[in-house]
């Protein structure tokens, strides 16, 4: 066969080839056939795909100049070369179509791997039954398959089917976003294709439908409340990508005392100023965030009625403490402030002082300035005279067995009648601020409340505590023993009876030192002696006190006062 017309035939061959190459691949005819140092046809194109174009390109070129053109003499052609260039002429036309339908097999290849399908209706028959999702418009979907362990490392993952071009891969992760705008009702088809190529050749299909339904719309506002109030919100939610489930969203926490159960936000926020609940409304894998704000506005506070007294001193009200958030102001709404006092408008407080019997009851009322209106009263009673003063010691004592004895309340004699009081207790009395303690038989601690009330109107009152002491005794070590030029110590010391006991110690000898600590005598001399008296005194807080004396004995260390040279030395055998 001449060299121009086996060329055409090796042309044929190859296109014939690439025409059944590129169908097996379109039909997903997978087989064990290896292509190109094992690779299989899809790993062929995408690695080779411009080297067989280009020599797709140079066949063409080739039967071009192999083909024999037609040629005329001045004689014309002879009949036989006629007939053999026609009959190649004929061929080359044949070989062309057939290079050109390779050539699109190719180009179709390549834009299966680099795209995936863009197939449309109902795969099932080739894929089996979808997973349908439901999506909205601007959400989408991620999804990362599994495969087993030992397979993971030699897998790809590629979307054999990708209609709309919804889907990405990267990596071994495919997400499909449905674009803003699509209609509801439609319907996307994606297939998710597994490919292994070594140590064997296999693949594996997803087939996944994802119908477009109204998106996730969330929605709800809440008022402004006073603080106390309660708070039941259900925010709404429409889809139609099923049940809705609402939760709190993430990294973030409800306002303090408000709880979400059921879709439903309730409580009594316990905080003031603007409050912000986040929420998370999701459904069929997808999500929306609801954020809703509002105020919460301290409730005002009128304080308690009350009575204000002055003796010519000056005296206030107490303060009507509100939040600033609300900016309350304070008015007269009734009766009238006497001379020498004042209303403060911001605090409610009604201040002054005077000298004069009198008595006025006025009614304030305050009104906020900021968030929903409230109004709230007080009434406050403003007495005044001369004043009245008492004093009476914090703390009495006496104890067991003691005398009767008194003690003294001062007081200003410059008033109205006086009447005395106080606390009824067996052996106690008070007579024109003198309080006579009669004899107690047993211990305790009684408070003594003394009460000065003038006829008007002032009240004062004092409390003395009494304590009436058990006998105080003290036992413990009568002697210790200790060594020159160190400080040693008894066991603590014993004391029942009494309150805040002290304990004390004294000697008369000059040489030695002592103390007294958690209880214990300590003493110190630099010098040997012995019989050493040390007096040990407990005293109370009611003027008891309580005595043992301890013998002390200084004793030298312990030390050589010999050398061993001074020995005598004998024969013992």
């Amino acid at each position: 066969m001449p060299l121009p017309a086996l060329i055409p035939a090796i042309a044929s061959a190859l296109a014939w080839i690439g025409i059944d190459l590129g169908i097996s691949y379109l039909t997903s005819d997978t087989t064990d056939v290896s292509y190109v140092t094992g690779l299989d046809f899809h790993s062929f194109l995408e690695s080779y795909w411009l080297s067989l174009l280009l020599y797709v390109l140079m066949m063409v070129m080739a039967v071009v100049v192999a083909t024999p053109k037609q040629q005329y003499s001045n004689n014309g052609p002879g009949p036989r070369r006629s007939g053999r260039t026609n009959q190649f002429d004929n061929m080359n036309k044949r070989i062309l179509a057939l290079l050109i339908a390779c050539f699109a097999a190719l180009s179709c290849c390549i834009a299966v791997l680099d795209n995936g399908t863009d197939a449309t209706g109902d795969l099932s028959s080739t894929y089996g039954e979808p997973t349908n999702i439901n999506m909205g418009p601007g959400y989408q979907w991620t999804y990362t398959p599994e495969f087993p362990e030992d397979l993971v490392e030699y897998i790809t993952v590629s979307l054999e089917v990708n209609e709309g071009q919804i889907g990405t891969v990267s990596g071994s992760t495919v997400t499909v976003f449905i674009p803003l705008g699509t209609a509801v009702g439609t319907v996307f088809d994606v297939v998710i294709k597994a490919t292994m190529t070594s140590p064997v050749q296999q693949s594996a299909t997803q087939y996944v439908t994802f119908t477009v339904v109204n998106a996730l719309d969330v929605s709800g506002t809440l008022n402004d409340i006073i603080s106390g109030s309660n708070i039941d919100f259900s925010p709404i939610a429409t889809t139609g990508m099923g049940e809705v489930v609402w939760q709190v969203k993430s990294g973030t926490t409800l306002p303090a005392g408000l709880i979400l159960n059921d879709g439903t936000v309730s409580g009594t926020p316990t905080g003031i100023g603007l409050q912000t609940i986040s929420l998370t409304a999701s459904a069929g894998g997808q999500s929306k965030d609801l954020i809703v704000s509002f105020t919460v506005w301290s409730a005002i506070n009128s304080g308690e009625d009350e009575i204000i007294y002055s003796n010519n001193k000056t005296v206030s009200s107490a303060e009507i403490v509100n939040g600033e958030d609300i900016g309350v102001s304070w008015a007269l709404t009734s009766g009238e402030i006497p001379e020498g006092f004042s209303l403060d408008s911001s605090t409610g407080v009604i201040s002054g002082s005077s000298d004069v019997y009198q008595e006025s009851i006025v009614t304030i009322t305050g009104t906020t300035s900021h968030g929903p209106q409230q109004t709230a009263t007080k009434q406050i009673t403003i007495r005044s005279e001369p004043g009245l003063a008492l004093v009476s010691p914090k703390t009495v004592y006496t104890y067991v067995g003691a005398d009767p004895k008194t003690f003294a309340v001062s007081f200003n004699s410059n008033s109205s009648d006086r009447t005395w009081i106080i606390t009824n207790m067996e052996g106690v009395s008070i007579t024109e601020g003198q309080v006579s303690l009669g004899t107690f038989n047993e211990p305790g601690e009684h408070s003594l409340r003394i009460t000065l009330r003038s006829a008007w109107g002032q009240m004062r009152a004092v409390t003395t505590t009494l304590i009436v002491e058990d006998v105080l005794t003290i036992t413990g070590p009568s002697t210790l023993s200790l060594l020159a030029e160190q400080e040693g110590s008894t066991a603590a010391f014993t004391v029942t009876g009494g309150s805040d006991n002290v304990l004390t110690a004294s000697t008369e000898d000059v040489g030695l030192s002592v103390r007294m600590a958690d209880g214990k005598l300590y003493a110190s001399d630099n010098s040997p002696d012995k019989d050493i008296t040390v007096t040990v005194t407990a005293t109370s807080a009611g003027g008891q006190t309580a005595s043992q004396d301890v013998t002390v004995d200084v004793y030298s260390q312990l030390v050589f006062t010999s050398a061993p040279t001074g020995g005598a030395i004998i024969y013992a055998v």
